[in-house]
């Protein structure tokens, strides 16, 4: 009788790293574009900076409460991600085009809030007790904002599309250029053009990035009817279905976005109450924790396209494998980058701002984002996979718990009613993020843990 052997699994044939050979050229183009995005607003930071801590501060205050209605509003749009993926994953393409046309109908109508509270931002400054002069200026940078705020929209949607059946090069290209012309327009609207155009000073920022995501927007749209054609009279009358199940997951995304990113923007009016300089310390510190955050963020969008794709396949093993490898990458490379911050973060600071007062305290704030930088890896590693699997509702509770009853309050008793002052500002959304990625870690394995009919007991 010959002796029986077990087949063996060489290295290179493993799931989890065929997973990995297919996550990380899907997340690479997204990582380039979510790079893109907020470089423009790294870029803008950076140009304004020479012109003083009261501009740097009034374009911060602005970005921040611009962003704030801008992602809130957008839910619908990355509702659109795992209802494409699984559609793509199934082979159905016809119903990936009617998805997106859904998209922009409900971007369309989602811009408009964010156009008003835009129209309205410096009024909102005030209202948040921020300093008058630096309100006002981050009035007229908004007021520049509101005009480009639908064409955003628009190419989110068509972005969401494209990347959700695996074509995320071309708004990676488009991306990259916008960001070549936003800091084309930046040198000519901010400084001016002797003769020809006169300096605006910070509020130029604004029209420049107005007028970049027009030209995004148009480009994006000319791309897709030239290749994709997905634009078809059959799928311009709205689909009440679709529209509804967009509805019933991105309400629930939009809050828990909100939730977050109001997280970040209460800090930075907390900033605004200790001064010009803790508000621009601030700023730039989230700026630098921003940028690596976009690489984290891109890779989990790709593991929640991936996750949605062996879900719409009936793949059940691979979407734990995509899952996994979600993390790995993530937490790999946001540890790295919190060694990062801890060894040179005067150099990281001195390329925004040479203001030294801005730069000491902005030191010990980037000692801080070091540990914050490995808690929001993780969580939005967990939230992109559970929005693969639609499950968009558990983040939002999570969201309002981690970060506005922990997060929030421990921001300003730390801020306000001890010796840490903006520091403990970030301390507090260190606090809400870490609570965050655990409970998300922990509703993923829950959900990832196979029952024995082999599937995943997905919430939609």
């Amino acid at each position: 009788m010959l002796p029986t052997s077990t087949p063996q699994v060489s290295p290179a044939d493993h799931p989890l790293r065929q997973e990995l050979r297919h996550l990380l050229p899907l997340a690479g183009p997204i990582i380039l574009s979510q790079l893109g995005q907020v470089g423009m607003t790294v870029v803008d930071t950076m140009m304004v900076g020479p012109l003083g801590a009261q501009a740097l501060a009034a374009i911060g205050l602005g970005a921040a409460i611009h962003m704030f209605f801008l992602i809130v509003c957008s839910g619908v749009i990355f509702a659109m991600t795992p209802l494409i993926s699984q559609a793509f994953g199934a082979g159905d393409p016809e119903r990936s085009r009617l998805v997106l046309m859904q998209g922009l109908w409900l971007a369309l109508l989602g811009s408009i809030p964010v156009v008003v509270t835009s129209l309205i931002g410096g009024r909102i400054a005030l209202a948040l007790g921020q300093d008058p002069g630096v309100s006002h200026l981050c009035g007229e940078f908004l007021w520049a904002l509101a005009w480009g705020v639908t064409p955003q929209f628009a190419f989110m949607t068509c972005r969401q599309y494209l990347e959700g059946i695996d074509q995320a090069r071309a708004p990676m290209v488009i991306t990259g250029l916008g960001l070549l012309a936003n800091i084309a327009a930046n040198s000519c609207l901010i400084y001016g053009v002797s003769g020809w155009i006169p300096a605006m000073g910070a509020v130029g920022t604004g029209w420049a990035t107005t007028t970049v995501r027009w030209v995004m927007c148009l480009a994006i749209i000319v791309y897709l009817i030239a290749g994709q054609q997905p634009f078809r009279r059959r799928h311009l009358r709205p689909d009440w279905a679709i529209i509804s199940h967009l509805l019933r997951l991105g309400a629930p995304i939009g809050t828990q976005l909100g939730l977050e990113l109001g997280l970040f923007s209460f800090a930075a009016v907390m900033m605004g109450w200790l001064g010009p300089t803790a508000l621009a310390a601030h700023q730039v510190t989230l700026n630098i924790a921003s940028t690596t955050f976009m690489v984290a963020l891109g890779v989990s969008l790709a593991g929640a396209i991936r996750v949605g794709q062996h879900l719409g396949a009936g793949e059940i093993a691979r979407v734990r494998h995509a899952s996994t490898a979600t993390y790995l990458v993530t937490l790999g490379f946001m540890s790295a980058c919190a060694i990062l911050f801890v060894s040179v973060p005067e150099t990281l600071l001195r390329l925004y701002t040479p203001d030294a007062a801005v730069i000491a305290l902005g030191t010990r704030l980037l000692l801080m984002a070091a540990l914050f930088q490995v808690f929001d890896g993780a969580q939005v590693a967990g939230t992109s996979i559970l929005r693969g699997l639609s499950d968009t509702r558990v983040p939002m509770i999570v969201g309002t718990v981690g970060y506005w009853l922990i997060g929030v309050p421990t921001a300003y008793v730390l801020a306000f009613h001890t010796s840490w002052g903006p520091v403990g500002v970030w301390a507090g959304l260190c606090a809400g993020l870490a609570i965050v990625a655990v409970l998300m870690a922990l509703r993923v394995r829950r959900l990832l843990r196979l029952p024995s009919d082999g599937h995943v007991p997905i919430v939609t």
